[in-house]
């Protein structure tokens, strides 16, 4: 929950239209601790989850996270064939349901 807490307060800081109530749900699951051990998201494609579930454009997530472009598809790519999904919008209702 510690790196969850940092990664919130940092992206809190960094700009305005993160997605607070996602990093909530996620900070107070009851199984946060076995959400995250078991997950095959890595921390960065979790944040950059975070990021498609607040509406940022592929852009804009590399601005954020300061990688380029290609870096950031290549994490949606990646996390994409992790969960199974096909798009951004598939993947924002798989979060929605690891976190319910």
């Amino acid at each position: 929950q510690r790196i969850l807490r940092e990664i919130n307060q940092h992206h809190r800081h960094k700009f305005a239209h993160f997605d607070e109530n996602f990093v909530e749900r996620l900070l107070n699951h009851p199984e946060v601790p076995e959400l995250i051990r078991t997950s095959p998201l890595t921390q960065r494609e979790w944040q950059v989850l975070g990021l498609i579930y607040s509406g940022y454009s592929n852009e804009q997530i590399a601005g954020e996270l300061e990688v380029a472009a290609t870096t950031i598809k290549t994490h949606i790519r990646n996390l994409y064939q992790k969960l199974g999904v096909a798009h951004r919008q598939a993947a924002v209702q798989h979060a929605q349901k690891l976190l319910k």
